[in-house]
């Protein structure tokens, strides 16, 4: 359960099991919970009863050193992209391994390979002004796997794009998937379930209405 402390309870009753591997969609109406659960899954904020495996870290009793484990084993891609519009492409998808203190004779080839990923490897000294939304995303996705993580985090990464665009980066989520990663995806773009099949985990209310084990 997510209980705030002026009381309103955000998720309850939740009870799933993910496998790793799995390509999951997270859909909801507005208000449903699901940002709310992958703040919860990347340690952002703490269940306040029960129990949150994730990644062999239990969320709800690991300390503060535990949760920034953890997260260094997450990739996250925000509502919105979250880029920093005053750093370049580069200094943008390398943020993550600068936390963990990689030097800049490792970062560069390592930049430059998941830009190759995603189809921006020209980009690398550019600013995110000069993109596109639908570029600025996909180097949301570059800096979310830059540390080959085990689970990717999207929050609506389709949500302010075009059909074909959105396509494209379900795409490469797909393509990551397929390489292993866990990819737990919230979506309101239901036409997306059907050109790319996945397990679906549906919130009503903050309360489970469909999904694994449910």
């Amino acid at each position: 359960m997510m209980r705030y402390k002026t009381g309103k309870v955000a998720l309850s009753g939740l009870n799933m099991d993910i496998p790793q591997g799995s390509f999951v969609y997270l859909v909801g109406e507005s208000g449903a919970g699901k940002s709310t659960l992958l703040r919860m899954l990347y340690g952002g904020i703490r269940p306040t009863s029960g129990q949150l495996k994730v990644q062999e870290t239990m969320v709800r009793d690991a300390s503060d050193n535990q949760i920034r484990e953890l997260r260094q084993r997450i990739g996250i891609i925000f509502q919105g992209n979250r880029l920093i519009f005053s750093r370049t492409v580069f200094e943008n998808v390398a943020m993550p391994l600068r936390v963990q203190g990689w030097d800049a004779e490792r970062l560069l080839p390592r930049v430059k390979k998941v830009l190759a990923f995603v189809g921006l490897e020209d980009r690398l000294w550019s600013y995110p002004e000069t993109l596109s939304g639908g570029e600025q995303q996909r180097i949301a996705i570059a800096r979310a796997m830059i540390s080959n993580p085990h689970l990717i985090l999207a929050d609506e990464p389709t949500g302010n794009l075009d059909d074909d665009t959105a396509r494209h980066i379900l795409d490469l989520l797909m393509s990551l998937n397929k390489l292993g990663t866990t990819v737990l995806m919230a979506t309101h773009d239901l036409h997306l379930l059907t050109s790319h099949p996945g397990l679906v985990i549906q919130l009503h209310q903050g309360a489970l209405l469909a999904g694994p084990n449910s």
